[in-house]
């Protein structure tokens, strides 16, 4: 049996979804965007790489993770936490919470990729029980004052050899090169290989590097021991 609640609000959405492209009120999330992630730092990784690339297909919660990769990057943006009418008809209201990115009047979905105006977003996803936070809100707390700051001091420095940071590649290059090989994606492949090139990224080395840290701690385990 039909759902007809649901499906007008579908017709609706789709509706307002077309003509939102058409007007330019939505649109892909663009090079100059991109750019603009790609200095901070996440596991790793730019963060324009997590969001271009690593795009997943609805998994549940990923846009709490994706909204607050964006919110990192920009000094003046909101995290935003609310239910999402489109969710509600189509999990239940127990699956509706969502996560997305608001700046400037416009709002960065993180599950699509896509900046809507955010009148429009409102229209047609109708958000409730919005929550919008800020920079001095999340970092209101020692913890998260203490994220916040490691994303935003964190450069591309911090991943080249000898850089603090570097030995984290170990676990995140290899799955990155991997999903990259996998989609067959030249872009993101070119993408990889660029800032790999960047950080003069060698595994042996870093192994090399992984190993002289783990045997120096072994062996000031050993002095302290004997002294």
């Amino acid at each position: 049996m039909i759902n007809i609640r649901k499906y007008l609000y579908n017709i609706r959405t789709n509706i307002l979804l077309i003509k939102g492209i058409n007007e330019g009120k939505i649109v892909p999330f663009d090079n100059d965007f991109y750019k603009k992630l790609s200095n901070t730092y996440i596991g790793g990784l730019p963060v324009s790489i997590h969001i271009k690339y690593f795009k997943p297909t609805i998994p549940p919660g990923k846009c709490f993770d994706r909204s607050l990769y964006l919110f990192f990057c920009f000094d003046n943006g909101l995290l935003v936490r609310g239910n999402d009418k489109s969710l509600e008809l189509r999990y239940g209201k127990n699956h509706a919470y969502h996560g997305w990115f608001e700046m400037d009047n416009y709002v960065y979905e993180p599950a699509l990729n896509m900046r809507f105006d955010k009148d429009l977003y409102y229209e047609m996803y109708k958000p409730s029980e919005i929550k919008r936070i800020t920079k001095d809100e999340y970092c209101n707390t020692l913890e998260g004052k203490l994220i916040y700051e490691n994303y935003k001091n964190t450069t591309i420095d911090d991943f080249k050899p000898n850089g603090k940071n570097r030995i984290s590649l170990l676990s995140i290059i290899p799955l990155a090169k991997e999903m990259a090989i996998r989609s067959g994606n030249k872009e993101f492949i070119d993408d990889l290989n660029k800032y790999l090139s960047e950080i003069e990224y060698d595994e042996k080395e870093i192994i090399n590097e992984f190993n002289e840290d783990i045997d120096e701690i072994s062996l000031n385990k050993n002095f302290k021991g004997v002294i």
